[in-house]
């Protein structure tokens, strides 16, 4: 920037937005005008990948909030928005095939897929990637709700209301089980582009694993020592 000119050069269309972040934060309204100092920045990310979580679980946002957290997002330029979408405490999300997830264990409080298409195109114009999380095998009380058929422990489960890591845990023997991931990972693949899904993995309460000759006999034939 100088007294006549402000230049602004980028590799990428991306830079070039986050270039425009730099400007706007530069600017002072000062005497009914715009004021910039006169600079010189070079400036590149440290990381690839600067994230951010959003827990629509446990704290359900209307998309109209999300949409201003990614303009925030953009500001600080970050680049990567983390959408947790399934946990104990709800289900967000549609799969087609599994309507009892969303109808069942939401509350009535899920994105429909048009909302999502809508959301993944919106961050993609600040140069934001959305990565979805669906948390498997473990933080299933949701798909217990729906469909206890696919939990270890065959019983009715309620809704969680709290915090913890709770025992439903999805039955590994079953192949209906592997239907229902694969069904999740495509319905994902069709309304996120991005590279990466994230499956959450962890916390997973071996109690219902450990008391199932079924899963028992799997981890026997799989060489596999523990839960």
């Amino acid at each position: 920037v100088n007294s006549t000119h402000i230049t602004l050069q980028a590799n990428e269309i991306w830079g070039a937005l986050h270039g425009l972040q730099t400007l706007l934060q530069l600017s002072k309204f000062e005497l009914n005008k715009f004021v910039i100092p006169h600079v010189v920045i070079n400036d590149e990310p440290r990381f690839k990948w600067r994230g951010l979580m959003v827990d629509s679980v446990r704290h359900f946002m209307p998309i109209a909030l999300i949409k201003r957290q990614i303009e925030a997002m953009a500001a600080a330029k970050l680049n990567v928005f983390h959408w947790h979408l399934t946990d104990d405490q709800g289900w967000r999300i549609p799969i087609d095939g599994y309507e009892k997830l969303h109808l069942t264990a939401s509350d009535g409080l899920y994105y429909s897929h048009e909302e999502i298409i809508d959301l993944v195109s919106y961050a993609a114009a600040f140069g934001i990637r959305v990565i979805p999380e669906v948390d498997l095998p473990g933080h299933a009380s949701a798909i217990a709700v729906a469909y206890p058929n696919l939990i270890t422990e065959k019983r009715s489960y309620p809704m969680q209301r709290q915090w913890g890591v709770f025992e439903p845990v999805l039955d590994v023997s079953d192949a209906a089980v592997d239907q229902f991931s694969e069904a999740i990972v495509q319905q994902l693949v069709k309304l996120f582009p991005d590279d990466y899904v994230h499956i959450g993995g962890d916390e997973v309460n071996p109690k219902q694993w450990l008391g199932s000759k079924d899963v028992s006999a799997v981890m026997l034939k799989h060489n596999l020592k523990d839960a």
